[in-house]
């Protein structure tokens, strides 16, 4: 549903329309009253003097809220509409803690130009684990315990295997760029930029990737648009470093060439139409896609008792 935005006058302490302009929200300012109206409301405000248009503001569309809409709209509608939040899987707290770890190293190497030592973001990683255990939803026998030892080992790992031929000059970038035509911004943060221009991403698995997947991950684009949005040059490649949680974990780095203009291209335009979606408020469920399942989705129980 398209909306505007309008100061109109206030008449017996509400805003002095007609019922027939449908007010979706209404903020009282003394005489003048701040309404926002739909299509139809505005077709009629703009064409009366006593109501004047003002801009409404910006919202922010991140790739993660992308993602989550190309996945399942539904999905996006109950956590970022509704703002329902759902406990996250012991994997998703892995994958974050994981990040926050090899973040903290990064932050300090930029001017120390040198690792920490192993044992400090090993510390690192445990003390973030125990902040967010409690909040996490384990799968029946999961054991929290053994779920810290990995992750403590697997710090160590990429400490040894990853982190020494990395040398950042950005860690934590944040862009903010506007969509055209569109009331949104793309706002994103890149993780790691070396000093070669090469863009780095860290992700933790259970299986190996396959070798092609960084040729078509979304993030990775956006990251190559941060880069060239943030230093005004082209990156020179990009690089995803998987952490792999077997039973003896290892590494496993992909390397690609930098984006070309027209992969950027064709992100920005998939990201305007899903932001026209969102604005249009078209929310809908997608049972096709894998994840639409009691164990996978976390809004399940939500979705099915409350949309019909």
């Amino acid at each position: 549903m398209a909306l505007s935005r309008f100061l109109v006058p206030v008449k017996d302490g509400k805003p002095d329309l007609p019922k027939t302009v449908k007010v979706v929200d209404v903020d009282l300012r003394g005489n003048v009253a701040e309404v926002v109206v739909d299509a139809k409301g505005a077709k009629y405000l703009r064409g009366r003097r006593y109501a004047q248009e003002i801009a409404l503001p910006r919202r922010h569309i991140s790739i993660s809220q992308v993602n989550t809409y190309l996945r399942c709209p539904l999905q996006y509608f109950w956590r970022y509409e509704e703002g329902l939040k759902v406990p996250p899987s012991s994997a998703i707290t892995f994958g974050t803690v994981t990040h926050r770890a090899i973040e903290h190293n990064y932050k300090h190497k930029v001017d120390a130009r040198e690792d920490l030592p192993v044992s400090e973001i090993q510390e690192v990683w445990a003390d973030e684990w125990d902040k967010r255990v409690s909040e996490t939803q384990f799968e029946e026998g999961e054991k929290p315990g053994e779920i810290k030892d990995e992750g403590v080992r697997i710090a160590a790992l990429y400490m040894k295997e990853v982190a020494p031929s990395v040398q950042p000059v950005i860690v934590e970038g944040e862009f903010d760029l506007p969509l055209e035509n569109l009331d949104y911004t793309l706002k994103g943060i890149v993780d790691v930029v070396d000093e070669q221009s090469i863009i780095h991403d860290t992700k933790t698995s259970k299986r190996t990737p396959s070798e092609d997947s960084i040729y078509h991950d979304l993030q990775m684009t956006m990251y190559s648009l941060g880069h060239r949005t943030l230093l005004g040059i082209e990156e020179s490649g990009l690089r995803m470093d998987y952490l792999i949680r077997t039973k003896t974990p290892k590494t496993v780095s992909l390397a690609a060439p930098p984006r070309q203009q027209k992969d950027i291209d064709r992100l920005l335009k998939l990201i305007s139409y899903v932001a026209r979606a969102i604005r249009d408020q078209l929310y809908y469920p997608n049972p096709h896609n894998f994840m639409c399942h009691p164990n996978s989705c976390g809004y399940w129980n939500i979705c099915h008792e409350r949309w019909r």
